[in-house]
């Protein structure tokens, strides 16, 4: 078991070094922006209010995602002190940071719980943007690796409990 354990890091590691070696300049400034907007489920948030008075303004359609959003944000950043994992910055000092240095735990990834709820949700309210969605969450998630900040297992992680979040969410409304 603890040498599945140590493949299953290595292999993170290894997947984390692939991603963050990967620049290019014109990717760099959109991944940011992903980032910054997807800070605390920001994103979705905006989205699904702005969806909600463009509309209708039926209250399901705004309590739902918003829900979701904040529930995820929140088992994922509790999550946090459990775990205590440090950021790859913080593991390899040879790591640079393309964004602002959090200063909390790397595992799980609270922007990619935030923004597997957000899609799940909001494609579940708004059918027809779902690839809209998908495509900002993607970019979301991705960019946490990109610019320095998680490991893939820590964005895996996210996305897992944004997932749940959702499908409890979306089962009880």
């Amino acid at each position: 078991m603890k040498d599945l354990a140590c493949r299953v890091r290595d292999l993170d590691r290894a997947l984390f070094r692939a991603v963050f070696r990967f620049k290019l300049a014109s990717l760099t400034p959109v991944m940011r922006a992903f980032t910054i907007a997807g800070k605390a489920g920001a994103l979705w948030g905006a989205i699904t209010f702005f969806a909600f008075l463009a509309n209708g303004l039926h209250l399901h359609d705004l309590l739902v995602p918003w829900a979701a959003v904040a529930g995820s944000w929140t088992v994922a950043e509790c999550a946090k002190s459990l775990f205590g994992r440090d950021r790859p910055f913080i593991s390899d000092t040879d790591i640079d940071p393309l964004t602002k240095m959090p200063s909390s735990s790397s595992f799980p990834s609270g922007h990619s719980a935030a923004a597997a709820a957000g899609v799940i949700t909001l494609s579940a309210v708004y059918p027809a943007f779902a690839p809209a969605f998908m495509l900002a969450g993607v970019l979301v998630a991705l960019s946490r690796i990109y610019l320095g900040v998680h490991y893939p297992i820590d964005v895996l992680a996210g996305l897992l409990i944004g997932a749940t979040t959702s499908v409890i969410i979306l089962a009880l409304s």
